[in-house]
């Protein structure tokens, strides 16, 4: 890293898988940077199970990209050699970091394309088992982006009030509308473990004064997260917020996890995807 930083300090991480195509992800960085008055870090890290740079060569990339950055306290740069997924864990010990920001790669591209069939999973198997919460949008997308709308699902999880708190922060620090999308349960105790989360998003979001409407799907079979990706691009909200999945299924193994096609989505809607933390953990009742 080119600058020393306090252990006291946290960052956005800018992570930059292609040196080639690095201003979406980190226009959408700088955006979260100011809105949480973090410092920014630009990550890089050379993997050599995947087409990587050296990291003499990255640090000199990465050194021009950070001189361009303006408008924020701190920012800084950091090229790492070594196993992405172990590296990316390490995250929020390694660089302080509280948020991850990335891309997904431009599917039309005949090379993308052959990458993503050898190993459709990639990004996500680097990611969802980190404890940091992590924003994937799309290179094609437009940068800057305003959060004026943002859709946050609730279910009946006791994970899903990690989400709140990331439901506050734009509502409290980027005045935006929050949409809380939930479906029903004919299970009683889902109801009831649903009924406790909602109360929490509204004490939490009423004592903020936050700007939020509740919204309760008629469709209690289909996934609320996919259910919410229809209801963002029809109503034309800035991001989702959703949840990465805790205790994983064999079928989900075996056939991919739901957040693949979430993530798929991110060609139009960005999402931030909360992981699961055990030292961040909040009772229903």
């Amino acid at each position: 890293m080119s600058e020393k930083k306090e252990v006291k300090d946290q960052f956005i991480i800018a992570y930059l898988p292609d040196l080639d195509n690095t201003q979406t992800i980190i226009d959408n960085a700088i955006c979260f940077a100011k809105m949480l008055n973090k410092g920014l870090i630009l990550l890089y890290i050379s993997d050599k199970a995947y087409k990587c740079v050296s990291i003499t060569d990255a640090e000199i990339l990465l050194k021009e990209l950070s001189s361009k950055i303006t408008g924020i306290g701190f920012h800084s740069y950091c090229a790492i050699e070594g196993q992405t997924k172990d590296i990316i864990n390490k995250i929020p010990h390694l660089l302080s970091g509280v948020l991850l920001v990335s891309a997904t790669e431009d599917k039309t591209n005949a090379k993308v394309k052959e990458k993503l069939a050898s190993n459709p999973d990639i990004m996500l198997k680097n990611l969802y088992t980190s404890r940091i919460a992590y924003f994937i949008s799309s290179q094609n997308l437009n940068s800057n982006l305003p959060f004026n709308k943002v859709v946050m699902t609730i279910d009946n999880m006791r994970e899903s009030k990690e989400k709140v708190l990331w439901g506050s922060y734009f509502g409290r620090f980027a005045n935006s509308e929050v949409i809380v999308y939930y479906h029903n349960y004919k299970d009683e105790f889902y109801r009831h473990q649903l009924h406790y989360n909602i109360k929490f998003v509204m004490r939490m979001f009423d004592n903020f004064k936050i700007k939020y409407n509740l919204y309760l799907s008629s469709n209690s079979k289909t996934f609320v997260d996919y259910q919410a990706i229809d209801y963002a691009k029809e109503n034309n909200a800035d991001l989702i917020i959703c949840q990465t999945t805790k205790n994983k299924s064999w079928v989900e193994e075996l056939f991919t996890l739901k957040e693949r096609k979430i993530i798929n989505n991110s060609q139009q809607v960005p999402v931030l995807f909360v992981n699961p933390r055990e030292d961040l953990f909040i009772l229903c009742e």
